[in-house]
């Protein structure tokens, strides 16, 4: 609103709060710039490749989704050959895991894309670290050279070229069960959208979701930022992924789902049919994650546990690990 001159147009309450939130972002940057200096700086005597993901990445090649993007940890890629030795280092440099189970830890390290997330004990910066992109247990975990190929550097890090880091957001956001923050992250999309449209940028795009398994990730994205903030797509490749995945029925599904869960989260805008979105997204997205008999036994895990500290306290299986 401040780049078209609308700011004096809001009410001065609205500006009032825009202005702060503009405040505490700028604030977030600086400490993602900091904190990752830090990383650097721990980790330099392994000689790590560092790739930025997401709101990291924005805030390092300073593109236009980084203008008042707020981010919750810092996501960060490396070679999956290189995940213990970052670990470690980090680990004796403050950043610690959280006490989580043995089921849990071992879902990381063998079904997920990266590591339990890491936490700063005397500052709070969380880390994300990633191996690759989409849960290995997926079977959908792309080859990670396909993303990484002409990364470009800043500072001593890397981001992944325009079209790569555009896939990464749309995968992020369309291969998941949680859109608490789905509105922001389809607004990401529709500013890489706008700010690298040019012809060879949507060319890679779609040659990389074509050659990774993500067509029909890139047709929903396409299809909900257009919905949503009237992005501009060209029609040459609206009408490629149309052939690949217009279904009417599956659109009238999607669309139920979609229209909810990455709209508005305000509690005065709740109906029952948001609640059965959310529902929705979650078994989807978990099933995108798993194959069947992994998610069933998954959940059958995890309802015996929460179903245990709900009669017998949070505090049961805490000390079935410590006796």
């Amino acid at each position: 609103m401040a780049q078209q001159g609308l700011l004096d147009d809001l009410p001065a309450y609205a500006q009032k709060h825009l202005h702060n939130a503009a405040i505490l972002a700028e604030k977030q940057h600086r400490s993602i710039v900091f904190e990752c200096q830090q990383i650097k700086k721990s980790t330099q005597q392994h000689g790590v490749k560092f790739y930025l993901l997401k709101g990291a990445a924005y805030v390092f090649c300073g593109n236009n989704t980084s203008w008042g993007r707020t981010c919750g940890d810092i996501d960060l890629l490396v070679d999956k050959s290189q995940i213990n030795v970052v670990e470690n280092t980090l680990l004796l440099h403050g950043w610690l895991a959280d006490d989580i189970d043995d089921y849990d830890n071992a879902y990381y390290r063998n079904w997920a894309h990266e590591i339990p997330p890491l936490k700063h004990t005397g500052r709070g910066s969380v880390i994300d670290l990633h191996h690759n992109l989409v849960p290995v247990v997926s079977g959908r975990a792309p080859k990670i050279e396909h993303f990484t190929d002409n990364a470009i550097e800043y500072d001593g890090f890397f981001v992944l070229p325009p079209a790569a880091m555009t896939l990464h957001s749309i995968v992020h956001l369309f291969i998941n069960e949680d859109f608490k923050h789905g509105l922001r992250d389809l607004n990401d999309i529709h500013l890489l959208f706008s700010e690298y449209n040019s012809e060879d940028f949507w060319h890679e795009l779609d040659n990389l979701a074509r050659k990774c398994g993500f067509t029909l990730e890139l047709y929903l994205a396409c299809r909900y930022s257009h919905r949503f903030f009237q992005t501009k797509i060209p029609c040459e490749l609206a009408s490629k992924l149309a052939q690949c995945h217009d279904n009417r029925l599956l659109n009238l599904l999607r669309d139920f789902i979609f229209s909810r869960v990455l709209n508005n989260k305000h509690p005065l805008y709740a109906r029952w049919s948001n609640s059965l979105a959310v529902t929705m997204a979650l078994v989807r997205g978990h099933y995108l994650k798993m194959p069947w008999p992994i998610l069933i036994r998954h959940t059958v895990h995890k309802s015996y546990r929460m179903s245990v500290r709900l009669l017998l306290g949070k505090s049961f299986f805490t000390k079935e690990q410590n006796s």
